[in-house]
């Protein structure tokens, strides 16, 4: 695997930049699965919009701190020459990979009905993986950890604890599974990447096969001693009808390898009433048709939902927040 430059100067960004830069990267990341997709397929006209959005996104995400909210095309373009065509921090093939994206997205857009060299494409499609990768990389993004901070803080007296599983994410059953609770306040102490790095520890230890496949999960279920849900999803794709559908519940968007996870900001109260939700859920007409069923079903069979918080070998991606519903 090619290693990656990173940046000698860590973005340090204030909360709302952090915010922002996530929902960018997200795009960024969702424009590049489009075009990886449309590659496949031998569709390299086509891809070649979402190559260059792929960048716009990932470049402004780059730039967070200096430029302004929807920037133009040439703006951006300049902005990143302007700060990092110099830097020695900042490879200069990503300032370049921007520039030719952008001028031949014009061109296959705009002036020519031909198509591109699929040979070209491929490097394209290669060179700009790693700069997405080396964004994804260098700006901070909030995680479901700064999500959860947010849930506990405006539901004091609703959430005494947090319960998390740590599980193999390539099988729903038969397999070792950890539940770990956790009291809002240790948040500030260990955070789940930590319980996941101790808990492998220790299933290896045990010799539980494949154990550094295991990552760490969210639980629906709230509080040891009361009977209290979150709205927990995990949806395969986007559109705005999908998004409208989910307002309805409130909550947050986080971008999750080429899906994405749903997480409420209501508390449910009772086991029967988090049921009754997840089975409106599953018959709604627009819904059902994005979100994954078998997830609601495993999650009903056991009488809580869970979603990933953390990465691992299988599974390389730390979700992060999209946006807010």
């Amino acid at each position: 695997m090619t290693r990656l430059p990173v940046l000698m100067k860590k973005l340090s960004l204030s909360y709302p930049q952090m915010k922002r830069a996530s929902t960018l990267l997200a795009l960024a990341q969702s424009e590049f699965e489009a075009a990886t997709h449309l590659v496949d397929k031998g569709l390299y006209k086509e891809c070649m919009v979402h190559l260059y959005f792929t960048c716009f996104y990932a470049s402004q995400a780059l730039l967070i701190q200096t430029i302004r909210t929807n920037p133009s095309h040439q703006y951006l373009e300049s902005e990143l020459h302007r700060v990092y065509g110099r830097s020695t921090d900042f490879p200069r093939k990503y300032v370049r990979v921007h520039s030719d994206l952008h001028r031949l997205r014009t061109e296959y857009d705009y002036r020519n009905t031909y198509s591109p060299d699929p040979e070209e494409t491929a490097k394209d499609l290669k060179r700009l993986g790693l700069y997405l990768r080396f964004a994804l990389r260098n700006v901070p993004k909030l995680e479901t950890i700064d999500i959860l901070k947010g849930l506990c803080s405006d539901h004091k007296k609703l959430i005494k604890d947090l319960s998390y599983d740590v599980y193999c994410p390539k099988t729903y059953s038969h397999h070792a599974r950890i539940t770990f609770w956790q009291p809002p306040f240790y948040l500030d102490i260990f955070q789940p990447k930590k319980i996941g790095v101790q808990a492998r520890k220790m299933l290896k230890k045990l010799r539980v096969k494949n154990s550094d496949n295991y990552v760490v999960g969210l639980n629906s279920r709230l509080n040891q001693y009361s009977d209290c849900h979150l709205i927990l999803l995990d949806i395969d794709a986007l559109n705005p009808a999908v998004e409208k559908a989910l307002g309805k519940y409130g909550g947050i968007l986080l971008k999750s390898g080429r899906g994405f996870h749903f997480i409420g900001k209501k508390i449910v109260s009772g086991e029967d009433e988090w049921r009754k939700t997840y089975k409106r859920i599953a018959r709604d007409k627009v819904l059902k048709k994005h979100i994954d069923k078998t997830h609601i079903d495993i999650s009903l069979m056991r009488g809580y939902a869970t979603l990933r918080v953390t990465a691992s070998a299988v599974k390389p991606n730390v979700p992060f927040f999209y946006k807010e519903l």
